[in-house]
């Protein structure tokens, strides 16, 4: 019995450590994203994110957790405290970031009258520039610029202008052009467009970076963007032709400590929402992976690659080495068990026939006693047998079959006995 109760704890342990695994294999991958307090635009992608997820019940969770700044979101990453972070593509370059997704990319429009003082880009250090985003000019998009073209960043003039001031400020010339940064198509570019066409009356001019492409070569941060004609809509179309100018990428970007199977997981189920997070958060744009086969500055994560390439691995793959393991156990237990099994049989069996043995051995010893003191013996020996096997009867320990030829061989017993009596008496 204690041997059957050892196998069968063994046996539950296995189980539980097998439904622990599963346990493990089926939850939902949680990953905590950290985003700058300034960027409320990924605060809110990323909050829609988690809620269609959470919706959908989809294998992946995500929390945002808001931070001072991309610097603090790449300090949190890199300490462990959060799984993602969202960064621009200079901070994204630092540390031990990776790639997962390319969250849009945000352009350098530079616009201004077509009849003012400022006319192509080199113009920039004799000019006033309106500047629609809070705090300093962005020395990330416009730095490397100046830089290129040899003017002192120092001697850079600006403004910071409220989109509700723009227009205003072209017509009363307290600047000589307006720097729109952000998604090409989005709302908020639009808006301000919009806002820079009304303080020129329609009259503007959109300035090319014509050394873009070099710019970027030189500034690995940025890249070259081309801005397609009609790329703003209006009548004429804005602007009437392409032109090129630079642009930085916002990226979510992970370390190589969280694991390639859940990232992949996690690029799967943003995409296949990708299209909702669009409609819902305007400006939004579509994420997109970066292109693996390209050469790039930037790392990108292993589970991004898996995705891209088809190589994600589904819960068979992931845990295959473990299903062949607890396989290779529970075979093993089997046998353990099948054969323990067995023995406890056998040995029940043994007890069973061993009554039956003790009164074959009896009937023989009954046929050939030698005196009346012997047959007595022999029927003391009967009744021990007899009680025995009474008790576990009682139990139901015995089959029928074993009842039945007990009965026979008591019964066969006794004749001889009385025959054998009667034998000596004569």
């Amino acid at each position: 019995m204690r041997a059957f109760l050892g196998t069968a704890a063994i046996v539950l342990a296995v189980l539980a450590a097998i439904a622990g695994i599963v346990h493990v294999a089926v939850r939902p991958a949680a990953f905590k994203v950290a985003v700058s307090a300034g960027n409320t635009l990924d605060q809110r992608v990323f909050g829609q994110a988690g809620d269609m997820l959470l919706s959908a019940r989809a294998p992946v969770r995500i929390e945002v957790v808001v931070v001072e700044s991309g610097k603090a979101a790449l300090e949190q990453l890199g300490a462990g405290k959060v799984q993602l972070a969202v960064l621009r593509s200079d901070a994204a370059l630092q540390g031990q970031a990776e790639t997962v997704l390319i969250m849009r990319r945000e352009a350098a429009v530079l616009v201004a009258p077509k009849t003012g003082k400022f006319q192509k880009v080199t113009d920039l250090p004799n000019a006033m520039l309106g500047v629609t985003r809070d705090g300093p000019v962005d020395t990330g998009l416009l730095g490397p610029v100046l830089d290129y073209y040899g003017v002192d960043r120092e001697k850079m003039k600006y403004l910071v202008l409220p989109i509700d001031e723009i227009a205003n400020a072209l017509r009363q010339k307290k600047v000589d052009a307006v720097l729109l940064v952000g998604p090409v198509a989005s709302k908020h570019v639009g808006d301000l467009l919009a806002e820079t066409v009304r303080g020129t009356k329609g009259a503007i001019q959109f300035v090319e970076i014509e050394e873009a492409d070099a710019i970027a070569k030189r500034v690995p941060a940025l890249e070259k963007i081309e801005i397609e004609q009609g790329a703003f809509g209006g009548r004429p179309p804005r602007p009437p032709e392409s032109f090129n100018t630079i642009a930085f990428s916002v990226r979510l970007v992970a370390t190589p400590k969280s694991d390639p199977d859940r990232i992949a997981e996690l690029v799967k189920q943003l995409y296949l929402i990708r299209q909702n997070i669009s409609a819902a958060v305007p400006g939004a744009g579509l994420m997109e992976t970066p292109d693996v086969d390209e050469a790039t500055p930037f790392l990108i994560h292993p589970g991004t690659r898996a995705y891209v390439n088809g190589e994600q691995k589904n819960l068979i793959d992931r845990y295959s080495d473990w299903i062949y393991l607890g396989a290779f156990i529970m075979s093993g237990l089997g046998s353990v068990v099948a054969g323990l099994f067995g023995w406890l049989g056998g040995r029940r069996n043994g007890e069973t026939v061993a009554p039956l043995r003790r009164l074959q051995n009896l009937l023989a010893a009954a046929r050939d006693a030698p005196d009346t003191q012997t047959l007595d013996q022999l029927e003391r020996n009967a009744d021990e047998i007899f009680d025995s096997v009474y008790e576990r009867g009682i139990k139901d320990d015995l089959s029928a079959s074993a009842l039945a030829a007990f009965n026979v061989g008591v019964t066969e017993l006794r004749r001889i006995i009385t025959a054998r009596r009667a034998a000596l008496a004569g």
